[in-house]
C-alpha cells in the first residue's frame, strides 16, 4: 500500500484547543447554532456568522475580558457577562443586542473615546466599533488622566500611551503566543498601561519608572504590534510611508519554517510584512527577521549592473556582453578541458524553480553531476542518516505535530534563535505541561526551561544517544510489534548498544547516568515523543552516524509514522530542503533518484533531450580540492557565500583564486563576489515569482510584489540566457512551467502544480497524482524502502581534542538576531540591537586568564586567528566558547578545519579546538581602538 495521508489545514491556535470536544446546541438572538463545548459564547457566535465588537478578544489569544464591548444577558443568569469568557452550554439562550446590552455597550465605547486625542484620528477598529454602537458625538468631557508616555527604543516599531486602551492584547501575545514574557501592565486604573522591561523605583522620588523595549528582553517578534487593535504600537515605517494600500501573500526568506507572510505594498514600496494568520506553518507568528528584516531589498550597496574584473578594478557591463561573457568562457573551458573542469554551486535562498534549472544547465549543457548547494554545509549530514535509515531524507511529521507530542527531545539544536517561530511553538507546548528534553552543550533558552537537559560535551552525540538506547533496550521498553512489523536489523543494532552502559556514556559525555536513564525512560514511554534535532548533531565529523543514531531511537520505540512523533530535522535556509530536493546534489537528481537509474535516463532523455549523466559529481568540498590541484577551472556561485561562511576560509580562499573563470550571482558584493572575474545581480524574493519547501516538506508560492531594480533579471532567466547562448535552448515564459517539468520528470512531486499551490495551506510532498491531498505525516503504513533498517554506529572521536596549545572547544552557530553570513540582516536595522559577533566565554574561564568582560580577544586555532570581544555567559560551560559568524570582520570561519563527516562531507562547525590570548593596547591601532569601543558600547548579548 502507498504511504499516503491527507493534508491536515492549519487548526486553530493550540491555546484554544480544547479536549474531548463535543457538540453543543444553544440560541444566540433568536437562532439556533451549534458549537464545540470548551468554546465561549464569543467564539461560537463568530462561527455562525454572527457580528459581535470586541476590542480585546483574538482568535490567537486566551479569552481575556476586559474592554466590555461584547457583553451579553444570559436567561436565567444575573448581570451581562462578557461573551468572551462565557463558555457555551447545551440549551444556553444568549442575548447580544437587547436593549439594556445596546446602551451598555453604546456608554462603554463612549468611555473608551473620551480618552483618545482629541485631535487624533481614530484607529479602524476604534471606528467599527463607534460605529456599531450608533455612536456619533462624546459627551463626556475628556479627562487628561492618560500619561503622555511614549517609547520608540525599539528600531521597528513605537508605543504612544495616550492611543491606547489598556486591552493587554499585546501583554498576552507576548505571553502567549511568543512565550517572552517582556510586557507587563504597569499602574492602576485609568493610569493602567503595558510596558516592557518591567519597572524600576526612582533613586530621587522613589516612584516607580517603566524601563523600556530597548532594556527590555523583547525580541522584536512583532507580536504585540499585530495585536493591538488602536494603532498605540505601530511600525515605524507605516508612521514613515503610510498604511498599505495593497496586499501580497508570499513566504519568508529566511530560515526552513516557511513563514507565510502578506507584503503590504505603497506607492510600489514594500512598506509592511505582516504575517498571516493562516499561515499553514506560523499561523500569524514571525520572527525579528522575517517580519522587519527584509528592508535590505532597498540598501544603497544593492548590485544593480553586472561587474567584470580589470585587475584590482570592477567595469560595470551590460548583461548582454555579461551573459555572452560566461558563454564564452564555459564553452572554451568545457573545449579546452573537458565536462569535469566546471561546477555549479546553487543558492538555497533560491527558488525551486531557479534550483532546477542550474542543475539541468550542469546536466544538459556542461554534462556533468557537478552541481551542489549549501546543504552540504548544515544538513546533508541528515541526507545521508535518513537515507540510510527510513530511505526518504525529510521531516517526518508536520510542524502542528508539536501540538500533538507527549515529550519534546530537542537535540543540537537553538530553535528560540535559529527558527524563532518552531522555538516559540515549543515554548508553548511546555507551557501546557509537555516534558521537554535538550540535549546541547549550551544552556540555551530552551535547556533553561527544559523539564531535563543534558549538557554534553561537544562532539559526543552518539556515545550520550547510544546510553539511551542501552537503557531502552535493557529496561524491555522496546516497542517489540513496532519492530517486528516494519524494521529489520535490530539484532546488529542491539549488540551495538548492549555496551554502551550510561556509566560508559558518562565517562564520554560528561552526563550523568542518572539523566541518562531518565531521559531514555521518558522518551520511551510517553507515547508520542517528537524529536527535532538541527546542526549540533549534522555539523560532526560523524554527524551522519549522529542522525542514524536518533532514529535507531525513534525505531525502537515506535516513534515514528504517528502524530506527535518522529524525525525532523530543522532545515537551516528557506529553501535549503527545497533546492536539494529538485535535483542540486552531485549524487542524486530531482527526488532523490538514482543517477544510473535507466527509467529516469530514459525518461531525462524525452523530456530535455539530453542524457542524463550517471557518474556522481563533486560535493562542495571536493570542488575546493580539485581548484586547488588546477582540475576545476570553471565555477558559478549562485547566491551562496562561501568566502565568509564554508571551514577552513584560508584554504577556500586560495581555491577560488585558482579558478580561471569564477561566476558569482548574488543581491551585494559578498565576500565570494570580491574572488569573481564576472559578478551579476541578482532579484530577491520579493522581486520574483516561484515556491520554497519548508523544513515540513511543505511547497509554498512566492509572488513578486515590487520590481527589482531597473534591469535585474529573476535568477532563472539568466541561467536560461547562458544555456541557450551554449547551443541548449531553455524557453519557458513563467516559473510556473519549469514546475510542471519537475513535476514530469519526479513521481513525488507529480501531483504538483501552480495552480494547485494556490492553496494558502501550500503542498506537502510527496504529491504522487494530481488529485493527491499531499503527505501530512510520512511512513505512517511503510517506508520507501519497505521496511526501516536499523544501522548500529559506535562512538568515535571527533576530528580534534583540545591540547595543552589548545586548550578550548569552539562551537559556531547563529544568533536571534542575524540570518548566516549575515549578508541580508546587516543591511537592516537589525544592526541597531547587534552589530558585531562576540565570543562567550565562562566567568571561571575570564577570571582564571583575567580577561574581562567586552575586552578584545584573540583566537588562535592550528589554521589561524580571529579577534573577537568577549562576553562572559554562563550558557557556556567551563572549557567551551561559542560564537557566530555573522560579519565578515570577524573571521571567525578562518579557525575551522577541513574536517568533515566522511559519507556526506558535512564539515564539523561545531568542535574546534582554539586557545585565548589577550589583544595587548601596543597590538592595536587606532582602527582597532575606535572598533573596540564601538564593539563594547554596541555588544548586546
Amino acid at each position: 500500500m502507498k504511504d499516503e495521508s491527507p493534508s491536515r489545514s492549519s487548526p486553530p491556535s493550540p491555546l484554544l484547543r480544547a479536549s474531548d470536544q463535543s457538540v453543543v446546541t444553544l440560541t444566540i438572538d433568536g437562532r439556533r447554532v451549534s458549537a464545540e463545548s470548551g468554546d465561549t459564547v464569543f467564539t461560537a457566535a463568530k462561527r455562525a456568522g454572527l457580528a459581535l465588537p470586541g476590542l480585546c478578544a483574538s482568535d490567537h489569544l486566551k479569552p481575556f475580558g476586559s474592554c466590555r464591548l461584547c457583553v451579553c444577558e444570559v436567561e436565567g443568569q444575573k448581570g451581562t457577562p462578557a461573551s468572551c469568557t462565557t463558555p457555551v452550554q447545551a440549551g444556553m439562550v444568549v442575548r447580544t443586542q437587547s436593549e439594556r446590552v445596546t446602551k451598555l455597550r453604546r456608554n462603554v465605547v463612549e468611555l473608551l473615546l473620551s480618552e483618545q486625542p482629541a485631535d487624533g484620528t481614530l484607529s479602524p477598529a476604534l471606528q467599527e466599533v463607534a460605529q456599531a454602537a450608533g455612536l456619533e458625538e462624546v459627551r463626556y468631557r475628556r479627562p487628561a488622566v492618560r500619561a503622555d508616555v511614549r517609547d520608540s527604543s525599539n528600531p521597528f516599531f513605537s508605543f504612544d500611551n495616550k492611543i491606547c486602551i489598556s486591552c493587554a492584547r499585546c501583554v498576552r501575545a507576548c505571553d502567549e503566543i511568543q512565550g517572552t514574557f517582556a510586557l507587563t501592565m504597569f499602574g492602576r486604573g485609568f493610569e493602567s498601561r503595558p510596558t516592557a522591561g518591567g519597572y524600576e523605583l526612582s533613586a530621587i522620588s522613589h516612584q516607580p519608572s517603566a524601563r523600556g523595549f530597548a532594556e527590555s528582553n523583547c525580541v522584536s517578534c512583532g507580536a504585540c504590534v499585530k495585536e493591538c487593535p488602536t494603532g498605540a504600537l505601530v511600525e515605524k515605517r507605516v508612521l514613515q510611508l503610510g498604511s498599505p494600500t495593497q496586499s501580497v501573500r508570499t513566504t519568508c526568506a529566511y530560515c526552513g519554517v516557511g513563514c507565510a507572510f502578506n507584503a503590504g505594498v505603497r506607492d510600489g514600496q514594500v512598506v509592511t510584512m505582516e504575517p498571516a494568520d493562516d499561515g499553514p506553518s506560523n499561523e500569524g507568528h514571525a520572527c525579528m527577521k522575517g517580519r522587519f528584516g527584509w528592508t535590505y531589498i532597498d540598501a544603497p550597496d544593492r548590485l544593480t549592473m553586472p561587474l567584470l574584473r580589470k585587475g584590482n578594478e570592477w567595469q560595470k557591463i551590460s548583461w548582454e556582453a555579461a551573459l555572452d561573457r560566461i558563454a564564452q568562457e564555459f564553452t572554451r573551458i568545457k573545449t579546452e578541458h573537458g565536462a569535469d573542469a566546471l561546477a555549479a554551486v546553487s543558492s538555497s535562498r533560491g527558488t525551486n524553480e531557479e534550483n532546477y534549472l542550474v542543475g539541468k544547465f550542469i546536466r544538459c549543457v556542461m554534462g556533468t553531476n557537478h552541481i551542489d548547494n549549501c546543504a552540504r554545509v548544515c544538513h546533508s549530514a541528515t541526507v545521508t542518516g535518513m537515507m540510510e535509515t527510513l530511505g526518504a531524507s525529510a521531516a517526518t511529521n508536520s510542524i502542528e505535530d508539536l501540538d500533538q507530542a507527549k515529550l519534546i527531545l530537542v537535540v543540537g539544536a537553538n530553535p528560540t534563535e535559529s527558527h524563532p517561530v518552531v522555538g516559540a511553538r515549543i515554548k508553548q507546548a511546555h507551557r501546557r505541561g509537555v516534558p521537554l528534553i535538550v540535549i546541547d552543550p549550551r544552556r540555551t533558552e530552551l535547556a533553561r526551561l527544559a523539564t531535563l537537559h543534558m549538557p554534553l560535551r561537544p562532539g559526543t552525540n552518539v556515545a550520550l544517544l547510544n546510553g539511551m538506547a542501552h537503557v531502552i533496550a535493557k529496561e524491555g521498553l522496546l516497542d517489540r510489534r513496532f519492530i517486528e512489523s516494519r524494521t529489520e536489523g535490530i539484532d546488529d543494532w542491539l549488540k551495538t548498544v548492549e555496551p554502551c552502559t550510561p556509566e560508559w556514556a558518562e565517562e564520554i559525555t560528561g552526563v550523568s547516568a542518572a539523566l541518562i536513564r531518565e531521559a531514555a525512560r521518558r522518551y520511551a514511554t510517553s507515547g508520542a515523543s517528537l524529536c527535532v534535532h538541527g546542526l549540533g548533531v549534522t555539523e560532526h565529523r560523524w554527524g551522519s552516524h549522529g542522525v542514524m543514531a536518533l532514529v535507531d531511537l525513534a525505531l525502537a520505540t515506535g516513534n515514528i509514522g504517528r502524530p506527535g512523533t518522529g524525525i525532523n530535522p530543522l532545515r537551516g535556509q528557506n529553501n535549503v530542503q527545497g533546492a536539494s530536493d529538485v535535483g542540486c546534489l552531485p549524487t542524486h537528481f530531482a527526488g532523490y533518484q538514482s543517477l544510473d537509474d535507466p527509467k529516469l535516463g530514459a525518461l531525462h532523455q524525452q523530456v530535455t533531450g539530453r542524457p542524463l549523466p550517471t557518474k556522481r559529481g563533486m560535493k562542495t568540498p571536493d570542488m575546493w580540492d580539485a581548484a586547488l590541484a588546477g582540475r576545476l577551472k570553471g565555477l558559478w556561485i549562485i547566491g551562496y557565500d562561501v568566502a565568509q561562511t564554508d571551514p577552513n576560509l584560508k584554504k577556500v580562499h586560495e581555491a577560488l583564486r585558482r579558478v580561471e573563470f569564477l561566476v558569482v550571482q548574488d543581491l551585494f558584493l559578498s565576500e565570494t563576489a570580491k574572488f569573481a572575474h564576472l559578478v551579476l545581480p541578482g532579484a530577491s524574493f520579493l522581486e520574483k515569482d516561484g515556491t520554497f519547501t519548508n523544513l515540513e516538506r511543505r511547497m509554498q508560492r512566492i509572488r513578486k510584489v515590487v520590481d527589482p531594480p531597473d534591469g535585474i533579471l529573476p535568477d532563472w532567466q539568466v541561467v536560461c540566457q547562458v544555456a541557450t547562448r551554449m547551443g541548449y535552448p531553455m524557453a519557458y515564459r513563467h516559473p510556473s512551467e519549469i514546475m510542471d517539468e519537475i513535476a514530469r520528470l519526479t513521481p513525488m512531486f507529480a501531483g504538483v502544480s501552480y495552480d494547485r499551490l494556490e492553496s494558502p495551506s501550500g503542498l506537502q510532498w510527496p504529491v504522487p497524482a494530481s488529485g493527491h491531498a499531499g503527505t501530512a505525516l510520512m511512513h505512517r503504513e511503510s517506508f520507501p524502502r519497505g521496511k526501516a533498517q536499523f544501522v548500529g554506529v559506535d562512538y568515535l572521536a571527533p576530528g580534534e581534542s583540545p591540547t595543552e596549545d589548545y586548550p578550548f572547544t569552539l562551537v559556531t552557530g547563529r544568533i536571534l538576531q542575524h540570518y548566516n553570513c549575515g549578508a541580508q540582516t546587516r543591511r537592516t536595522d537589525i544592526l541597531k540591537v547587534v552589530d558585531a559577533d562576540a565570543l562567550e566565554m565562562h566567568p571561571d574561564d575570564a577570571a582564571r586568564l583575567g580577561i574581562a568582560d567586552g575586552e578584545l580577544v584573540r583566537l588562535v586555532s592550528p589554521r589561524g586567528s580571529a579577534a573577537l570581544p568577549l562576553v562572559m555567559s554562563e550558557r557556556v560551560q567551563p572549557g567551551q566558547l561559542f560564537t557566530s559568524f555573522h560579519f565578515p570582520a570577524s573571521e571567525v570561519n578562518v579557525l575551522l578545519s577541513s574536517s568533515a563527516d566522511d559519507s556526506s562531507k558535512c564539515p564539523e562547525y561545531k568542535v574546534s579546538v582554539v586557545r585565548v590570548e589577550r589583544l595587548e593596547r601596543e597590538e592595536l591601532d587606532a582602527e582597532d581602538e575606535a572598533e573596540l569601543r564601538h564593539m563594547r558600547r554596541q555588544l548586546i548579548l
